[in-house]
């Protein structure tokens, strides 16, 4: 994508998104945004994060210049079920959003990682709140690895973490990553809540967990399974080793994997 077609692009969602140098999260900024009762599709990008958050309460470093930091709100009309697609689904377009604009073919760790080259390239966080009137709506954060270095990620985030261009020496515009990310949201906004499971087999094909031995753990416990397909709600189905299954919800469990971190 040129240059002139992310600016138009962006000029024409101009009423709907904020761009900032840096802020604390863009996830915390869409909150603040929900109190003013921003309509639906409104995106908040940055440049850097300050405190930027991950799943189960971890942080995503996010250092200004590096990546892409943008979160969307969503305001749909549907019960909250189908939010739960919602992780699933982003991480679906993220991975159509950097296959236009790299030489990377992103895989996703489930729930919604991506990997590649057995390297973390992405986090997301999605929740689910409440505006003024207590109508419901739904926050997801993307943060994109772009430019960093092994140097810019912390000692213990260092092996697991790597950057688009690190791993495929190509340079990647961080702009027009921005904008096919935005517009892989809004091709898939229509039917992410009405009709989640038509993006059923393309998660699948995607999701590299599924055939590998992973560890799970909850609140309550910690085991070992056998992770075999993800169901039409996305969530993960493991088999144990007495040959029963299970499924997964990522809302409920981490899963990780037992030979390095997918």
């Amino acid at each position: 994508m040129d240059r002139q077609s992310v600016e138009r692009y962006l000029t024409a969602r101009r009423s709907r998104w904020q761009c900032f140098p840096l802020v604390d999260s863009t996830n915390t900024r869409c909150r603040e945004l929900l109190a003013q009762d921003a309509p639906d599709g409104t995106v908040v990008l940055a440049g850097g994060q300050t405190e930027g958050r991950g799943r189960r309460g971890r942080s995503f470093q996010s250092p200004e210049g590096m990546g892409i930091y943008l979160s969307v709100l969503w305001r749909p009309a549907e019960p909250e079920p189908q939010l739960l697609a919602v992780p699933a689904l982003g991480a679906l377009a993220t991975c159509r959003a950097i296959a236009r604009v790299s030489p990377a073919q992103a895989a996703i760790k489930w729930p919604n990682d991506l990997v590649y080259r057995d390297k973390k390239i992405c986090g997301m966080l999605t929740e689910l709140v409440l505006d003024g009137h207590g109508r419901p709506g739904v926050i997801l954060g993307i943060g994109i690895n772009v430019r960093q270095r092994p140097e810019d990620f912390s000692p213990e985030v260092r092996p697991i973490a790597s950057s688009l261009e690190q791993e495929t020496g190509a340079p990647v515009s961080r702009s027009a990553l921005a904008a096919a990310l935005m517009e892989e949201l809004d091709a898939l906004r229509p039917q992410a809540f009405a009709h989640p499971e038509r993006w059923t087999a393309a998660y699948r094909s995607a999701c590299l967990t599924i055939g590998r031995e992973v560890r799970i753990i909850t609140a309550a416990q910690e085991y070992t399974a056998q992770a075999v397909d993800v169901d039409d709600a996305f969530a993960l189905v493991v088999e144990l080793p007495d040959g029963s299954r299970r499924t997964v919800r990522s809302g409920e469990a981490s899963v990780r994997g037992l030979y390095g971190y997918v």
